[in-house]
């Protein structure tokens, strides 16, 4: 096996333990203080729609990179646990935005703090060279996403 893809599967191998870390920070257990468990795409989608005030269902997907279908499943999931409600526009009665309610606002501000609390440690980690690091896990992990992607376009034409 050549060096490089020895490599390659180690940088796949930390990935995949780093996913699995962020998975379980992110686990049904944890309520981010609403006292409802929610999982990782749930309190996701609630902190995009509190950073997006008056999104729809088209604007949300786009943003999260998902379909609709998707997204409308879970906006109605965070709907039935309280989270989120649907109202209309006030300048298109056709056109349906979401909102947070006083329990999501709960949810999504200890979502935020628990990111600003691992930014912290992050900070503590790398001192001066964060920004660095952080541009250059940026431009690793948009490698990554177009390789991927490129992989399935290659897969549906197989």
């Amino acid at each position: 096996m050549s060096e490089v893809i020895i490599k390659y599967e180690q940088l796949m191998d930390v990935l995949d333990k780093a996913f699995t870390k962020v998975e379980a920070l992110h686990t049904p257990s944890r309520d981010f203080g609403t006292g409802i468990s929610m999982f990782r795409k749930e309190i996701h989608t609630l902190q995009a729609i509190g950073q997006h005030p008056k999104i729809n269902i088209t604007a949300l997907a786009d943003h999260m990179g998902v379909t609709k279908g998707a997204v409308s499943q879970m906006v109605a999931k965070l709907v039935k646990k309280g989270m989120v409600r649907k109202i209309y526009a006030e300048d298109n009665k056709k056109e349906v935005i979401m909102e947070l309610t006083n329990l999501g606002w709960i949810g999504f501000r200890n979502h935020e703090k628990f990111h600003i609390d691992v930014f912290n440690i992050a900070r503590e980690y790398y001192g001066e060279q964060l920004k660095i690091k952080l541009e250059m896990f940026m431009t690793v992990m948009s490698d990554l996403s177009a390789i991927l992607e490129n992989y399935e376009k290659r897969k549906k034409t197989i």
